[in-house]
């Protein structure tokens, strides 16, 4: 008889926990080897509810393995942004460089934000002005992490689409 999926994900976690951790974390940017961690742990228990694992230790790296690639290749595509805040000067008046009043942007981004479709606008609009991380709200719709990262990223890719000549009418584009 096999032993409950729980004690077996016990017996690999406590036997390979550490290894695959120093793993994750010599390999991984600073303040992302948690989640890939937890994505790690993660996968083994839908892996350990479908199948088992010959070897677990090559099957947790591999995982891991294929998680860090997955990182690296966003973050490739995605060059990061440049926080030029400090550099801004705050004010409370409306700014207006182009053609478009603040408000004229507001109700355009909101018409952009309604023509999604709502399982992505709710991704959308929970992470980006929420707060939320994808994987809380993963967790309360009953998705798949994956699932919140890819609705996000359409829904990011419509918008942009959509606002592009918005952005370009505000800051006198042309």
């Amino acid at each position: 008889m096999r032993e409950p999926k729980f004690q077996t994900w016990q017996v690999i976690y406590d036997r390979h926990a550490a290894e695959v951790e120093a793993f994750v974390r010599g390999r991984a940017p600073a303040g992302e080897a948690d989640d890939l961690l937890q994505e790690v742990w993660s996968a083994l228990t839908g892996a350990l509810e479908e199948q088992e694992l010959r070897d677990p230790r090559a099957w947790l790296f591999r995982v891991a393995r294929n998680r860090l690639t997955d990182l690296y290749r966003r973050r490739a595509a995605r060059p990061p942004i440049q926080d030029i805040t400090a550099e801004l000067e705050v004010t409370d008046a409306p700014v207006s460089i182009g053609y478009l009043s603040d408000e004229d942007v507001d109700e355009e981004i909101t018409a952009a934000l309604a023509l999604l479709p709502e399982a992505q606008r709710e991704v959308f609009v929970r992470n980006e002005l929420g707060g939320e991380t994808l994987r809380e709200i993963a967790v309360d719709l009953g998705i798949p992490l994956k699932t919140a990262i890819s609705r996000k990223g359409y829904a990011r890719r419509r918008l942009q689409g959509a606002l592009r000549e918005v952005y370009e009418d505000y800051f006198g584009i042309d």
